[in-house]
């Protein structure tokens, strides 16, 4: 068994994988001191992290404040009441990701925040031009972002803000193929999953940035297939498989400079 795990005062996230035998016995185990917990469940054929760890965190998220203290039951909205909300008038769907995984997977019609790390979500609160008299749905990928999103949200004077309990994961649980479009991103070796919950087929993790890519190119310094994002591939030097290619390619490309100025 493999994963990441955050245990903080306010509770505790993360994500493993193993045998499920092995994931059954971790559950019972997790649930004795935590009981509530909202497991949820996707597949891969091999192992998706590299290794296991447990973190001791002060807080399991960003948006670091005394007054965000998250809470249970905080305007919560189950997979189907978010589908029936999603209809009503003067609603605005605001998705609360970073904008790596916005740019391969959204709610239909949602306002993207753009954000480039978590911790600028209270910026985007304080300056959005989103109506505060609106009803907000927000979501995340597993609903973690959001039990302190929406706090920030109320404290910036948005007074019907609502939640996706479960998040992304939940919702294509029970309906895929509906309002999410694309796919979503995960933070392990599977880069996303698509709209069954299975290992994306179509994107893999970019080797300059990290972030999901899906262009196809042949490396410029040794030839070999690669994937990467299409950010990284506005960039020349890292039309390649590997930051050590980029690296030997830009000595190459250095090399040959300061001969043409001999």
């Amino acid at each position: 068994m493999r994963g990441l795990v955050l245990v903080a005062t306010e509770g505790i996230n993360g994500t493993v994988c193993g045998t499920p035998d092995v994931i059954t016995k971790w559950k019972a185990i997790v649930s004795k001191d935590f009981p509530g917990i909202d497991w949820k469940d996707s597949g891969a054929e091999s192992l998706v992290f590299p290794r296991w760890f447990v973190k001791i965190r002060t807080r399991i998220v960003g948006l670091d404040a005394k007054e965000l203290k998250p809470s249970t039951d905080h305007n919560h909205l189950s997979p189907e009441e978010w589908n029936r909300v999603m209809e009503e008038e003067d609603t605005v769907i605001l998705d609360a990701r970073n904008f790596y995984e916005t740019k391969i997977g959204m709610f239909e019609g949602a306002v993207d925040p753009k954000i480039r790390t978590f911790d600028e979500f209270r910026d985007f609160a304080k300056t959005t031009d989103l109506p505060k008299t609106k009803k907000v749905l927000m979501y995340c990928t597993g609903g973690i972002r959001c039990e302190r999103a929406i706090l920030e949200m109320e404290k910036q004077g948005f007074q019907h803000v609502y939640q996706l309990q479960g998040g992304i994961l939940a919702y294509l649980k029970q309906f895929p193929n509906v309002k999410f479009k694309g796919e979503c991103f995960v933070f392990d070796r599977r880069v996303a999953v698509d709209q069954n919950l299975h290992p994306s087929e179509h994107f893999s993790t970019c080797p300059h940035c990290g972030n999901p890519g899906d262009i196809d190119l042949s490396c410029l310094n040794c030839k070999s297939d690669a994937v990467v994002c299409d950010d990284c591939h506005k960039e020349e030097v890292k039309r390649t498989c590997t930051k050590n290619c980029r690296y030997r390619l830009m000595q190459i490309w250095e090399k040959k400079k300061k001969m043409k100025m001999a």
